[in-house]
């Protein structure tokens, strides 16, 4: 009488690197474009699964733009994290956050004095 006996089960093929199995962070370069279109609704922070803060960020409309900008510094210095690692492609787009983002502060600024001299001379002539 023979015995069949059940066939071998091999183990699960293991991952050579542990960093490549787990999840991929979320990019540096869009979640500073979320905070710095859409920082006021709460974007950046829906965007890095923080949702009950972006809930009260977008109620309060950012924090009447104090929480805003304070996160937009926070995300361009690097400061924020998801879980314990900086977000992927800090390193190769934080000159262009910061050059784009202070081109854009230039930019809002000559704009505004544009106004009010454009309404000064209005009311002069």
């Amino acid at each position: 009488m023979s015995v069949i006996s059940p066939p071998e089960l091999s183990p699960p093929p293991q991952c050579p690197d542990p960093a490549a199995a787990a999840p991929r962070n979320r990019s540096f370069l869009l979640t500073w474009m979320l905070s710095l279109l859409a920082g006021f609704l709460g974007a950046d922070r829906f965007f890095t699964g923080r949702w009950v803060t972006g809930v009260l960020k977008l109620i309060s409309l950012g924090g009447f733009g104090i929480w805003w900008i304070a996160d937009l510094v926070i995300v361009m210095a690097g400061g924020l994290r998801v879980g314990r690692a900086p977000l992927r492609g800090y390193e190769a787009g934080k000159e262009i956050a910061w050059i784009t983002t202070g081109f854009l502060i230039i930019i809002g600024y000559s704009l505004q004095i544009d106004d009010r001299i454009v309404a000064l001379l209005t009311q002069l002539f």
